[in-house]
Formats: structure tokens, C-alpha cells, sequence
């Protein structure tokens, strides 16, 4: 019913989702214009079920939504729900017109369309009771089959950046920042695959294709949405869209104060997690209603300090813990900020160049903290695991806090990247291989979270299927420098010299250290390969003694390779007392190959109480 028509003293126009009474009109959302047309197009008492298929065909919504249309009815027709004179809701039974509807002809006169249902009197021939009859079997069964059959359910999802309108980078952390923590909301969902932060932030663009990013990605659905901020007050606009078909499932818009941004993230959550049809646990209700009452300030520079946190720099790292700090400053009690805190500290010394005396008993610190504040955020107990692995040694701690943050956060892909390389440092490769491959399913796009599978491979001495992962991880981001180096090692190990020096040059270059490139060049010419090691090895000895930090344990590798027992075990002991990240790699390293046999080695293995038989060659 597109045409006009009355209900009363109302007239409704539903081509402008318009009601008016003499001379004053009232718009309506779409929406409910549309339960109001459908009353009047079916006289009597039309169930929630059948109003919801009319009105949101192939849509899930929430219990709330049809009755919220119901009530903006009411009151733009000032009718009252206990005294009903225009919409009666039937108690477990749906919704009826009170009135009769006349439709308006175009020269404005009225007619009666349809009235409530008379009483009947006259007897129905026996033809027509049996096609009554027939009628109401048929109903029945479209009615069963369509209740019977499921509803589309949606198990895996991608959350986009948020356009920022202004295209103002000094608002980024915002366009960037609720997604990542909707995201993360999302994540902790057990029947829902969320994909990682550090894959979907690549999508910046202003016109991106979001069915071509979720084909990309092999996700069923994704949100996008815009941000506009002016001064504190934020409009963000999200839709969610069927990747398969290219409907959209979900739209809707939402206006709130800058100091409203937490709840609003929650109720973009929950919103999203009741469009996907998502079954949640009770737990899981819990987790994903949970609000963190941090204040305004506190949560604004905790987005911030995420911002900086996923640039994976030694400067953005550092960046991070000034704004974890100053988020906890303003509010001590605020758990997200010292989980931030402790995953920025538990990174510096692989990213940061950073003595770990100096960084993982202040990760720890911060993640005893948030976990005492909060014992249900994955990320806290995930790096109190990388603590308890690579700084405390304390092998069936880190395996539990590992395992923890999976279970609380099944998508959470750096758990499970950080669970398969502690995993594969005690043997465990068939396990430790299941894990990383989980990581990289939720995060396929992230060199780092790419790279814990060749690693894994190249510690089982499975170097052939090694290479091509690294070659694969450089076509991605040819920029990371890690694939690089790890790559000219294995090019080392299987006598691929020119191969590994060109890996090594592109790593120097990718470091900014041009001179040595050149000098590495010119050794290599002249002197041969073990040649080239020396002289890298002598860099790291000069930079130590600048008193620039480097890995006791990456200056015992390089003279275990060059067969210099005496200055390997020198330097094992160093890494020691410094407590050297890497030692929990001891077991499978296959840099310390060449001295694996040696009695000493064999003594280190028993102090770390680390297996003593993996990897050792030819076994």
C-alpha cells in the first residue's frame, strides 16, 4: 500500500512516512512506517513472526526492535498501550488495528479499504469449507517449514577502520581505535571468527570494496562505518554487510559525547553480536556487556596509546607506554590500560632494542595489575605468559597463562602465535604447528604472526618448507625486515651463499646501515662467506661496547656457527646472568648445532630444565 489513506483522524502517507492531523505532521522511521502499512493491509491479528518477515526479510533482529516500532506508533498517534485505541498488542500473539482504514483517492476522498473483522452468519457452502480447509493446512505447514528452517547464521566477521570525514590524522586514533576494541569485543566470542586488528587496519580507503575485502579476508560479514567528530561530540555510522549477497544486514546510526565513546563501543558490540545471530554463552554475555568505567580521558589516551602499540617501533612502542601511563595516571583502577601497558613493555626487547632487565619485570608488573583489576582480559594473561617464558623460565606457568588467554579469547591471534613458538621450544612441533596456523588464519595479513610457521619448520629442521614460507611473508610486506635475515640464515644453511648475502644486503638496507652493507659486499668478494660472519659478528661485539644493547645469545649463535666452542659457552653463560631473550629456544635453535653435543650445552639444557633430546642431528 503505497497510496495514501486514514486511520481515524490521521492521515498516513507512507511514501513520505508521514502522520498528520489537522494540518500537523509527524515523520516516522521507514521501518515503522512499514509495520503500521502492514497492519492495515491485514486485518485482524497479524503475529510478531509475520511482521518481522514483512518488515526485516532475511534480517535478524532483536526482541526490541519490533515493539520499539510499535511504541513510536503509539505515540506519534497518541495512543495509549494499556487503553489501546488505535494498535492492541495481543499477549503472545502479535499486534491488531482497532480502527478501519480508508484509503484516499487523489482528489482527496476517502472510502472504506478494509474493517475489523464482522461475524459471519451465513452458512459457507461444503466447496468452500473444504478450500478454508485446505487453505489454513497449507498456511500451517509454510508456517512450520519457516520456523523449522534456520535462519542464515553468520561465523566469521571483519571490522573495518572507520572513515574519518574530516580526514584529520589527528583523529585517527578514534576512526581506528573503536573498531579494534568492537573488534576485540567480538573476539572473545567462542562460535565467532573475528579477524586480527593488525590485518583489517590496512583498509583505509575512502572507496573500498567492502564484498571484495570480505572474499579477501573468507569472512561472511563486515562492518564499516564513518566517524565525524566535532568538539566532543561524536556521529558514527556503521553498516553490516553480507559478503555472499551484498545486503545489508544492520545499519544504524549513533550520536554521543566523546565521554560516551566506551558505552558506545559496547553498544555497537552487542548490537553486531545480535545481527550475526551469534549463540553467546552466559560468560559470554557477560564478557561482551561488561563496561569498563574508565573515565573520558583515561579511555581517549588508551586509544591512543593503542594507536602507537600497533606500529610494532621501537618510537610508537615507547610512544604507547606514555599514553598506558598517563590513561592509568587519570585513572588508576582502568584494567585495559595496564593490559596495554604490560603488552608494550612484554615487545621492547625484540622491537625495542631494549636490555629485558629493563622491560619484562615491568610487563609483569602491569599484567599482574590488570589481571588483579580484571582477570578476564586474554591480552594481560597472554603477556604474563611471554614473562613467564622468555624473562622467568617458569615453563608450566607460561603454558597455563598461554592457555588462558585463548580460552578467554578464542580469536586473539598473537595467544595463539606466542602458545606454538613456546610450544615448538619444548619439542611440541605437531601441537606448536596447530597453533600458529590458527594464528594466521585470524591474522593472514600480519608478517609476524606469518613468520612463527617457518620458524617453527626451521626448528624441526624442516628448512625446505621453510623457504618458501619466508619468500611467501616477503611478496606480502617486502619491508619486514625479520623474513629477510631469517631467510639468508637458512640460505647459510644449505650452502646458498649468494643467496643468503643478497637476504642479508636487503636486511642492511631495510636497517638503514648502508656502510656495512657495502662492507659485507666487498668481504664476501674477497674473503668468502664465514668471512662476512666475522665481520658482522665483530659489529655486534663494537656496538656492545658503545653500550648499545644486543642479544648475549645472538653473539653466541654467531660464534657457534663459526666453530669458536670456547667464546659460544663464554657468551650461553652471558645470556644467562642477562637473562637473554631467546635462552627458552636453547632446545631447538638450530644456530647452536655445530656445539649441541657438547657436554655444556647439555649442562645449559638441564639448568633451563629444557629437553635435552630435540633436534639434535641426525636423530
Amino acid at each position: 500500500m503505497d497510496a495514501d489513506f486514514r486511520i481515524g483522524e490521521f492521515l498516513v502517507s507512507p511514501a513520505l512516512n508521514q502522520i498528520s492531523r489537522n494540518g500537523t505532521s509527524a515523520r516516522i522511521e521507514p521501518k515503522a512506517m512499514r509495520v503500521l502499512v502492514y497492519l492495515a493491509e491485514h486485518p485482524g491479528v497479524v503475529s510478531k513472526e509475520q511482521l518481522i518477515s514483512a518488515v526485516w526479510p532475511d534480517v535478524f533482529v532483536s526482541e526490541d526492535v519490533l515493539p520499539g516500532c510499535v511504541s513510536a506508533l503509539r505515540k506519534t498517534l497518541s495512543d495509549d498501550a494499556r487503553r489501546p485505541k488505535f494498535i492492541e498488542t495481543i499477549h503472545k500473539g502479535g499486534y491488531r488495528l482497532l480502527v478501519p482504514v480508508e484509503r484516499v483517492n487523489r482528489n482527496g476522498a476517502a472510502h472504506v479499504a478494509a474493517e475489523t473483522p464482522k461475524t459471519v452468519t451465513s452458512q459457507p457452502s461444503r466447496t468452500r469449507r473444504l478450500a478454508i480447509a485446505m487453505a489454513v493446512v497449507l498456511i500451517a505447514a509454510v508456517l512450520v517449514a519457516a520456523l523449522a528452517w534456520p535462519r542464515h547464521q553468520y561465523d566469521s566477521v571483519a571490522v573495518l577502520p572507520f572513515e574519518e570525514a574530516s580526514r584529520d590524522s589527528a583523529t585517527q586514533y578514534l576512526s581506528d581505535g573503536i573498531p579494534e576494541q568492537v573488534a576485540n569485543d567480538l573476539s572473545q566470542l567462542s562460535t565467532l571468527r573475528v579477524m586480527a586488528w593488525a590485518t583489517v587496519c590496512r583498509y583505509h580507503q575512502h572507496d573500498v570494496d567492502v564484498r571484495a575485502v570480505g572474499r579477501q579476508l573468507g569472512v561472511k560479514a563486515v562492518l564499516s562505518g564513518s566517524l565525524q567528530r566535532d568538539g566532543d561530540h561524536l556521529v558514527l555510522r556503521t553498516e553490516l554487510i553480507d559478503v555472499t549477497r551484498g545486503s545489508q544486514l544492520w545499519g544504524k546510526q549513533y550520536d554521543a559525547n566523546i565521554a560516551d565513546a566506551p558505552k558506545l563501543q559496547q553498544q555497537i558490540s552487542q548490537d553486531i553480536a545480535s545481527n550475526l545471530r551469534v549463540r553467546l554463552s552466559e560468560s559470554e554475555q557477560e564478557r561482551i556487556q561488561r563496561h569498563y568505567s574508565a573515565s573520558p580521558a583515561a579511555y581517549e589516551l588508551y586509544l591512543k596509546g593503542r594507536f602507537f602499540w600497533g606500529k610494532r617501533t621501537k618510537q610508537g612502542l615507547q610512544q604507547g607506554i606514555v599514553y598506558f601511563q598517563q590513561a592509568i595516571k587519570s585513572d588508576p583502577n582502568y584494567a585495559l590500560a595496564y593490559a596495554g601497558l604490560a603488552d608494550s613493555y612484554a615487545l621492547l626487547d625484540d622491537w625495542g632494542d631494549t636490555a629485558p632487565r629493563d622491560s619484562f619485570p615491568k610487563a609483569r608488573a602491569a599484567a599482574e595489575k590488570a589481571i588483579a583489576l580484571d582477570d578476564s582480559l586474554a591480552e594481560a594473561h597472554a603477556s604474563l605468559g611471554m614473562v613467564r617464558e622468555a624473562y622467568d623460565w617458569d615453563w608450566i606457568g607460561a603454558e597455563l597463562e598461554f592457555k588462558r588467554a585463548i580460552a578467554l579469547n578464542p580469536n586473539y591471534a598473537t595467544a595463539h602465535q606466542w602458545y606454538g613458538l613456546f610450544l615448538a621450544s619444548m619439542g611440541r612441533f605437531t601441537e606448536a604447528e596447530a597453533e600458529v596456523r590458527r594464528a594466521r588464519e585470524l591474522d593472514p595479513l600480519s608478517p609476524i604472526v606469518n613468520m612463527a610457521l617457518p620458524e617453527v619448520y626451521t626448528w624441526a629442521h624442516r628448512e625446505d618448507e621453510a623457504i618458501p614460507e619466508y619468500k611467501k611473508i616477503i611478496a606480502m610486506d617486502p619491508a619486514f625486515p625479520g623474513a629477510h635475515g631469517n631467510l639468508a640464515y637458512l640460505f647459510e644453511r644449505k650452502h646458498m651463499y649468494a643467496e643468503a648475502l643478497e637476504e642479508q644486503q636487503r636486511n642492511s638496507a631495510l636497517a638503514g646501515d648502508t656502510d656495512l652493507m657495502r662492507r659485507l659486499q666487498k668481504i664476501y668478494a674477497t674473503s668468502g662467506y664465514e668471512a662476512m660472519l666475522r665481520e658482522e659478528l665483530k659489529k655486534e661485539l663494537e656496538d656492545r661496547a658503545k653500550g648499545k644493547y644486543g642479544k648475549a645469545l645472538g653473539i653466541a649463535s654467531y660464534y657457534a656457527m663459526l666453530g669458536d666452542e670456547t667464546h659460544a659457552f663464554e657468551w650461553i653463560e652471558k645470556g644467562y646472568e642477562e637473562r637473554s631473550s631467546g635462552m627458552q629456544y636453547l632446545a631447538v635453535d638450530s644456530q647452536f648445532d655445530t656445539i649441541r653435543s657438547n657436554p655444556k650445552y647439555q649442562y645449559w639444557l638441564g639448568v633451563l630444565n629444557l629437553p635435552a633430546s630435540v633436534n639434535v642431528p641426525g636423530s
